[in-house]
């Protein structure tokens, strides 16, 4: 596997770590790289997937070139691909944990909450949907996944205000799960993944599907939405 995306795998757990070198936008190159990796990991039967940035940033969202060039056709394709793939990880069999080495902004933090668990890295990084701010009309998708994890209020704030929010809130607000020292991050993210494989993972899957598959076919629906209100 070559390219924005590494996989490794050890001990049951698949670790598939985004780097483009830059904020890794998560554009058609790095989608067909996570996708790949995914089917890499359903290869090796892993018991459970971790997700993660560089040493800056986890993803700081779609790739603003394509969406500012004028062309309709790659935008739709790149957001429906991007939204396509966090409805994969909500619909994972396996357990998925992200760890989260920095700035998680728009289609960045969507993905950070297509999981079952994230660990975040302490630090001054940002945590934020802006699309408002942006000038864009809040996509159905985004409000779709942060509506599932976000207290009420910070739902509201996140969406219609687009606050930034950071490690030092991230935990009481839903944006992660736990907060850790960044140099502990990815030690904690594994830690959290090898205790998940512990489980009966097929009552694991039966388990996701019972809880969480309302989740997903709102997410489904909420794609093609988005999709037409863009065309």
């Amino acid at each position: 596997m070559s390219g924005p995306v590494t996989y490794s795998h050890k001990d049951s757990i698949a670790v598939v770590r985004m780097d483009d070198g830059k904020v890794n936008a998560l554009g058609p190159t790095m989608q067909q790289a996570l996708n790949e990796a995914i089917d890499q990991a359903d290869r090796d039967n892993v018991g459970a997937l971790v997700l993660t940035g560089n040493e800056r940033v986890f993803s700081g969202g779609f790739d603003l070139k394509i969406l500012t060039s004028g062309e309709a056709q790659p935008a739709i394709d790149m957001l429906r691909g991007g939204f396509e793939l966090a409805y994969r990880l909500l619909s994972y069999p396996k357990p998925v944990v992200m760890a989260c080495t920095g700035h998680a902004i728009a289609m960045g933090a969507f993905l950070l909450f297509s999981c079952d668990y994230r660990v975040g890295a302490a630090g001054p990084y940002k945590l934020m949907a802006n699309e408002v701010a942006l000038g864009l009309t809040f996509p159905h998708c985004g409000a779709t996944i942060l509506r599932s994890r976000l207290t009420p209020s910070a739902y509201r704030r996140a969406t219609l205000l687009s606050e930034q929010f950071s490690p030092d809130n991230a935990v009481e607000t839903g944006f992660l799960d736990r907060v850790v020292p960044a140099e502990e991050v990815h030690a904690a993210a594994r830690d959290v993944a090898r205790a998940a494989t512990m489980l009966d993972l097929a009552v694991f899957a039966r388990s996701r599907e019972r809880l969480c598959g309302s989740l997903a076919d709102e997410l489904y629906r909420s794609i093609e939405a988005d999709a037409a209100a863009l065309v």
